[in-house]
This record gives structure tokens, C-alpha cells and sequence, in this order.
């Protein structure tokens, strides 16, 4: 299907703008139906109006006879040589007393019977069609037969006239119509479809991590309404689930640190100082791994963190000095640098803290052996810079999701959760996280001037 057509407005506009061309092709062949009706009766009428003035130029002269005054322009209007227009006038001896030069006598004898008014047509040896009147005059009681012809050609070429100025009219004042008529659909429509809009629009809102959004009910058409209020209860039930594993996982992480110290305590104990250095790694592991459970179940269940003025230089500059040790150990350099100093924000310094020890912990864990990661701080952005592989770019849209690995690090220990957790301190503090892959390496860096 062609994009555009996947949208309701443009299908309505289409289907409302086909019909109305449609609609106004038959109303315009109705119309036109109906002029050619009333312009032949016109036509007819136009015969007996002749008639009849033509007879109201019969009179007696001063001896009694019969005469026709005719009018100059009649007497050149029924006379010309092209026949178009012909008269005849008759007594009851159904004589001629007069006609114009060019009468058409036989084709018209047929009619001497009809009393009244007579219309008729006939066609000639030449197939020239013409359009007749046979009108009785009833003057000083006597009867007068009185005859008019026309070629009816004269009538068509009228009609052809009326029908392309018809035609003209319609596009001229059709279109436009049409135009205005879409522009009124499209504010009609809007207005009627705004609040389902508006509910697409909102339902972008709904997260994984704003499962306590619910689409607004109000204004929504009946029609509708069903399917936004099964929504809401479908998001109703999936936040009392989401709730109901946060609180799992954060009880979970609780009750599993007191077998966890047990377990060191024992390890302690061991002879093998190989061992123990082994056991004590995995001791770690499992200790980082919970206490990122932990984090990202306090930030689910956190609705309203309490922000206070801090400074990013100290934080940043504080998870560097708690985190150096480590870098030394796995035989990393970390370095720090200021670019802009004094950058204060409204945040919770624990949090921010937090995420960028967990910046920090995923440069360690990718970034080869004797290389260097970056740690700067420039325009309320820190940037954490590695020198490690490039980030496919397949992957690079969904790095922050939680439990999310590279396709290449799946067996690297790591539970997935320390760039969701960093994702979820940025989104609290209104500021962004965001990846950009280098030719050498990758930053990530906390946007708090973000829009």
C-alpha cells in the first residue's frame, strides 16, 4: 500500500473528493437533462410566439382585402435565401395568401387537417431536419392557418452553445467549490477525529517505565471509547504486574546478601590463595550484579526523586577517584578532564553518581588491556571516551535497553543492566544518554542541557 493511504484523513479526503467529482459529473448531466427539456420547450414556444406575432400583422386595407404589414427586419428575417425561417399564412380553402419564397408547401400539406396548435418535424431530401408550427388565428371569424419553420440546426447549434458554456461554468465554479468543500472536510473531520489524535499522540507516553500513564477518556467518540478503555485496563494489569517483579527483584536482591556474606566469610577460610582470588571475583561479580538490581528497582519504583544543586566536576570527578583502583588492577588508564568548569545542575548526586560509576565499569569491561578511557566534562555533558571497538551499528539503537548485550559480548559476564540503569537517571533528570561512535572508539555521554 502506498504510505499515505495508510492514514485515515488521506483515505476519507480521497474517497470525499472522488465522490464529489463523481456527484457533481451526474448532477451536471441531470442539470443539462433538464435545460435540453425546458430549451426545446422553449424552442416550441419561441414557434408560437412567432406565430403569433405574425398574425398580429394581418389586416384589411381600406377595399376589404387581406393584407400583412410586415415589419422590415421580419419581412429580411423570413426571406432569406438560406431557408432557415419560413411562413406561410392560409385561408379556410386551405390557399396560400401568403408566404415567404422558399415555403416548404409539400412538406408540410400533411398538416392541414390538425386544427390549433400543431408542432412537428420533418426531415428533407438533403437530410436537413426542421421544426414546424401549424397555429389556427381566429381574426374578425375567420380561421388563418399560420406556419412556421425553422431548421432545427439554428436550435442545436444553441444548444451545443449552451451545453459548452455549461460545461465551462461547471469547472469554473465546480472546482473551486470542490476545493472549499475539501478544506471544510478536512477542518470538519479534524475537529470530529481531534480527541483519537490526540490519543495517538499520547500513547507515545506509554513506557515501560510509565506504566502509570493512562490514555484520557474524555471526548473520545462511543465508537472508540471500547477500545481506549480495554487499553487503559490492559495497562492497568501489566503496571500491577510490572510492580508486582520490581518488588520480586528488590526483595530478591535483599534476601540474597546475607547467603552471599556467609559465603565470603567461608571462602576466607580457605588454604588456596588461587582459589580464593577466584572465588572472591565471582563474589564480586555477584555483589555488582545485585546491587544493579537494586538500583534499577529503586529507580522503577521511584516517583519523585528528591534535586538539590550539584556539581558534575566533583560527582564526576569522585566516581573517577572510587573507581581508579580498579582501572589500575585490570591495567587501564583513566584520566579526567575539565573543559568546563563550575557545572552545576538540579539532580540527585547519589544517582548521578551511580550511573557514572556504571559508564565507567562498561569502559573497563570493553576497552583493550594498556589503553586509556576518558572521563570529560564539557557544557553540563560528561563524556565518557573509550578506545575500544566500534559499537555495530545494528546495535547501537537498542544499547540501553535493559538486559541488552552485544552479540559479541553474550558470554562476557555482565548482567545488562548498567546502561539501563544510566538510560533511567537521565530520563529522571530530564537529560539524555546518548551513544556516538568514533572512528577509534565510542563516547557515551549524560546530556543535562538536552531539550
Amino acid at each position: 500500500m502506498i504510505p499515505g493511504l495508510k492514514s485515515l484523513r488521506v483515505r476519507v479526503m480521497i474517497n470525499v473528493f472522488a465522490t464529489s467529482i463523481i456527484m457533481l459529473s451526474l448532477y451536471g448531466a441531470l442539470v443539462f437533462s433538464q435545460i435540453t427539456v425546458v430549451t426545446d420547450e422553449l424552442a416550441r414556444e419561441n414557434l408560437l410566439e412567432q406565430a403569433r406575432r405574425l398574425a398580429s400583422y394581418l389586416e384589411y386595407d381600406q377595399n376589404g382585402n387581406l393584407t400583412i404589414d410586415f415589419p422590415g427586419r421580419d419581412s429580411t428575417y423570413y426571406n432569406n435565401e438560406a431557408g432557415e425561417h419560413q411562413y406561410a399564412v392560409m385561408n379556410t380553402k386551405w390557399e396560400y395568401l401568403f408566404h415567404s419564397a422558399n415555403f416548404m408547401k409539400e412538406e408540410t400539406r400533411h398538416t392541414l387537417e390538425e386544427g390549433g396548435k400543431h408542432f412537428f418535424e420533418f426531415v428533407t431530401e438533403d437530410e436537413q431536419t426542421y421544426m414546424a408550427l401549424k397555429y389556427d388565428y381566429l381574426f374578425k371569424n375567420n380561421v388563418y392557418p399560420v406556419y412556421i419553420v425553422e431548421k432545427k440546426e439554428i436550435f442545436l447549434k444553441f444548444l451545443s452553445n449552451l451545453q459548452s458554456r455549461f460545461n465551462v461554468n461547471v469547472l469554473a465554479y465546480g472546482l473551486p467549490l470542490i476545493f472549499l468543500q475539501g478544506l471544510l472536510i478536512i477542518f470538519i473531520f479534524r475537529s470530529a477525529l481531534y480527541p483519537i489524535i490526540r490519543v495517538a499522540r499520547d500513547a507515545e507516553n506509554i513506557k515501560f517505565d510509565n506504566l502509570s500513564f493512562r490514555l484520557d477518556e474524555k471526548d473520545i467518540p462511543a465508537e472508540v471509547l471500547p477500545l481506549i478503555e480495554s487499553v487503559n485496563n490492559g495497562l492497568a494489569r501489566l503496571e500491577d504486574s510490572a510492580q508486582a517483579e520490581k518488588m520480586f527483584i528488590a526483595n530478591a536482591a535483599h534476601e540474597l546478601r546475607t547467603p552471599i556474606s556467609i559465603l565470603k566469610a567461608r571462602i576466607s577460610s580457605l588454604q588456596n590463595e588461587k582459589e580464593i582470588f577466584a572465588l572472591n571475583q565471582d563474589l564480586r561479580h555477584i555483589n555488582r550484579l545485585i546491587s544493579q538490581m537494586l538500583d534499577i528497582s529503586h529507580l522503577d519504583l521511584l516517583e519523585r526523586p528528591p534535586l538539590k544543586e550539584m556539581s558534575l566536576n566533583e560527582t564526576a570527578r569522585r566516581a573517577c577517584e572510587e573507581i581508579g583502583p580498579l582501572f589500575i588492577a585490570e591495567n587501564r588508564m583513566i584520566s579526567f578532564e575539565e573543559k568546563s568548569k563550575d557545572q552545576m545542575i538540579e539532580g540527585n548526586e547519589e544517582m548521578v553518581f551511580r550511573a557514572i560509576l556504571n559508564l565507567l565499569e562498561n569502559a573497563l569491561k570493553y576497552t583493550p588491556p594498556n589503553s586509556a578511557v576518558k572521563v570529560i566534562i564539557e557544557d553540563q555533558k560528561i563524556i565518557v571516551r573509550d578506545y575500544g571497538k566500534e559499537i555495530s551499528e545494528d546495535y547501537r539503537e537498542k544499547i540501553f535497553d535493559r538486559f541488552e548485550k552485544a552479540p559479541e559480548n553474550l558470554n562476557s559476564k555482565g548482567s545488562g543492566l548498567g546502561l539501563a540503569i544510566v538510560k533511567k537517571t537521565a530520563e529522571i533528570h530530564n537529560a539524555k544518554a546518548i551513544l556516538s561512535v568514533r572512528d577509534n572508539g565510542n563516547d557515551f555521554i549524560l546530556d543535562f542541557n538536552a531539550d
